[in-house]
């Protein structure tokens, strides 16, 4: 059975990639690579416990690790009490260890982002703003959504200044499509899966596209309430040559990821009309992998008794 999730894993997951992005919906795409990186980061997880648990019993481990130091370098055995056991059972915590720091790094970093976030909105503010905004001063084109819990849309004065009525609107419209549709939730859920996926090549790239079709997400959702795509990208097009503001899943602003083909989907609207083929595929290929995800979540129980019974195994041929 992880045999069989594992190849799930391996080729449904690099289906996504020969997708054509600009043809899903953006509820599609989220949902999509949000779930390939979530199998990603179990697959990577139950690789780590199967090291663990099965690699010691196997024949080449055996004979890669059962020598005695004593008989080779009798100094290093005798002062700091090397085994080759021992450096066996180091080499295959390795990759649990890997795995378990880069997550640890990573919700170190969100909470740093999110508290640098929340004093710069502190230290910034000055007023209420159109549309229930945070006012913050700044020659900077800045239109953003601020916070986790309680997100708050931000404004800064170069923007009041620059933009004019319905480009304001717009802007106003996409923030607030990023605080209703909990999208910053979703962005810190993706950054920690791919903290876990991160060794597995292509994932950056997965995660680069979950934040592209969040920020589709947020286009799509601005359009629909001010029925002027032209006046968002002018909006973008103004934030992008203006603010340097760093992108974190508590601060999203408008010139986020893939800019430039956001741009043409708001410029060109039949090119952002989705392929029902392409969408359907993407819905079935999620489908298929957070089955998959369920599969192997099922299964860590059963391989973590297995493994409580291998080590006690373990430690009783070490004893003898």
């Amino acid at each position: 059975m992880i045999e069989v999730a594992g190849f799930t894993v391996l080729v449904a997951g690099t289906a996504p990639y020969l997708l054509p992005r600009t043809k899903l919906t953006p509820a599609s795409g989220v949902i999509l690579w949000l779930a390939v990186l979530a199998a990603r980061a179990l697959a990577l997880m139950m690789l780590a416990l199967v090291l663990v648990i099965f690699l010691p019993a196997t024949e080449i481990f055996e004979r890669t690790t059962g020598w005695c130091v004593h008989a080779v370098v009798p100094f290093l055995a005798a002062h700091f009490g090397f085994s080759g056991h021992r450096l066996g059972d180091v080499a295959i915590l390795i990759p649990a260890v890997v795995m378990v720091s880069s997550l640890l790094l990573a919700i170190f970093s969100l909470r740093r982002a999110a508290r640098g976030v929340r004093r710069w909105l502190k230290a910034s503010a000055i007023g209420g703003g159109p549309g229930q905004s945070v006012v913050v001063g700044g020659p900077e084109i800045v239109v953003a959504a601020a916070g986790l819990h309680r997100a708050r849309i931000v404004v800064s004065t170069g923007a009041l200044a620059n933009l004019d009525e319905d480009e304001l609107a717009a802007g106003l419209e996409h923030e607030r499509g990023h605080i209703t549709r909990r999208h910053s939730y979703v962005a810190v859920l993706g950054d920690l899966l791919f903290a876990l996926a991160r060794p597995w090549p292509g994932s950056r790239r997965a995660l680069d596209e979950l934040r592209f079709h969040l920020e589709r997400d947020a286009d799509e959702y601005a359009v629909a309430r001010t029925g002027d795509p032209l006046a968002l990208a002018a909006t973008i097009c103004k934030a992008a040559r203006s603010s340097n503001l760093q992108l974190s899943p508590g601060f999203a602003t408008l010139s986020g990821p893939s800019a430039p083909t956001r741009l043409n989907l708001l410029l060109d609207r039949p090119a952002a009309r989705p392929s029902l083929l392409a969408d359907g595929l993407a819905k079935s290929i999620a489908i298929v992998l957070l089955l998959t995800v369920l599969v192997l979540v099922a299964a860590m129980p059963e391989l973590a008794q297995a493994g409580i019974g291998h080590a006690a195994g373990l430690a009783v041929h070490c004893q003898q």
